[in-house]
């Protein structure tokens, strides 16, 4: 996790394969341990929007355009994911 609103540098790229990283995110991770911290259930997951760039000379740059289309073509999978999804948790017991 990094703090961001930033893409990733190079170095901190490099560093987070030295460390074993395979994904890496910005809000996820300080949402769940706030979520955690409160004592709710959480089930997370990240769409995955931009690559990674190891060389400073690259021409390619993350940028937001390749965030925001990413998004939009994974748009219609998530929401189809969010609904099964929904649609398989129990409603809770009623207290009485």
């Amino acid at each position: 996790m990094l703090a961001g609103p930033s893409f990733e540098t190079v170095a901190e790229c490099w560093l987070l394969q030295k460390l074993g990283a395979d994904a890496v995110g910005m809000s996820t991770v300080p949402e769940v341990i706030v979520a955690r911290h409160c004592g709710l259930r959480v089930f997370g997951f990240s769409l995955i929007t931009n690559k990674v760039i190891f060389d400073y000379e690259s021409k390619e740059k993350a940028n937001h355009e390749e965030v925001l289309e990413a998004g939009r073509q994974a748009a219609q999978k998530l929401e189809e994911f969010v609904s099964i999804l929904m649609m398989s948790i129990p409603p809770p017991a009623k207290v009485s």
